[in-house]
């Protein structure tokens, strides 16, 4: 309901900043207005994500359906620095060739829009704390309240000084920002999206983890990957010592996984005898 409502009133508040820019001449209110409709599309992706990603696992994805939303936010990702590069093209043109502004027309749609952009801000934040797929969104509306607040600045400088390079000024400095803080953003989805884990650390221990626990010999074959960013999956060869039991090790690796890490998924080999000395190449 929370996303719903924070859509709608995106959409709204593009449509007339979109206005507002063309009638003034202002390249940062269009700017503004143009991540304020990244910010509608991607939290009507967060919205349809979310609800694909509730969809019980079935014979074709029987891991289920939770990492559409980690693929939702890297398209988000990437839209907001489509947007950010093409936005600093447009600045540099305008210092260029310049255009005059028309600051009042700024400075009452700019007030509009943060405070739009601070309550869809308010309304995302408690789930962008548990989702990649709304933090996605929620950077989307936090980038826009501070470029909302920079272009009001731009309207009252305008307005007091005549400063006209301060709307392509402002606008370089929005996308620079937005740009930086998504950059980091984009290698922890897509490292997701392609089976990732969190890097060599996670590997190791887990690995480390598994050669303590009683009645296993050695292990390999193993490989670790994210089903999306709270969920881990492993698989592994275990070598058990003589005289266990391979169902009751297998519990007990299961269970011990589940305390230390929280890992639901884990599909398990045990063998009496390493695998690669029978010949068979399991990497």
């Amino acid at each position: 309901m929370k996303l719903t409502y924070a859509f709608g009133v995106n959409v709204l508040l593009s449509i007339v900043q979109v206005v507002a820019g063309i009638f003034s001449g202002s390249l940062a209110l269009i700017a503004d207005s143009l991540h304020n409709l990244s910010d509608a599309f991607s939290l009507f992706l967060a919205l349809v994500a979310r609800k694909i990603a509730r969809k019980k696992p079935d014979a074709k994805r029987t891991y289920g359906y939770k990492k559409v939303e980690v693929l939702s936010a890297y398209t988000n990702y990437v839209i907001l620095m489509t947007i950010s590069v093409w936005l600093i093209f447009e600045a540099v043109m305008r210092f260029i060739s310049p255009e005059p502004v028309m600051g009042w027309t700024v400075i009452w749609v700019s007030i509009v829009a943060v405070f739009v952009n601070l309550g869809t801000v308010a309304l995302t934040f408690h789930d962008a704390k548990h989702s990649q797929n709304v933090r996605a969104a929620y950077l989307h509306n936090l980038g826009d309240a501070l470029s909302s607040v920079g272009v009001l600045v731009a309207g009252i400088l305008i307005i007091a000084f005549g400063w006209w390079w301060v709307d392509p000024l402002i606008t370089l400095a929005i996308s620079l920002y937005i740009m930086r803080h998504v950059w980091g953003h984009i290698p922890e989805v897509a490292n997701i999206l392609i089976d990732g884990n969190s890097g060599e650390d996670q590997a190791d221990a887990i690995k480390s983890q598994i050669l303590t626990i009683e009645g296993v010999c050695s292990l390999h074959h193993f490989h670790a990957r994210a089903l999306d960013e709270h969920q881990l999956a492993i698989e592994a060869h275990i070598v058990m010592e003589q005289g266990q039991v391979a169902d009751v090790l297998r519990a007990r690796i299961k269970s011990h996984l589940m305390e230390h890490f929280k890992i639901h998924h884990a599909f398990l080999e045990i063998e009496a005898v390493d695998c690669g000395q029978r010949g068979c190449q399991p990497e």
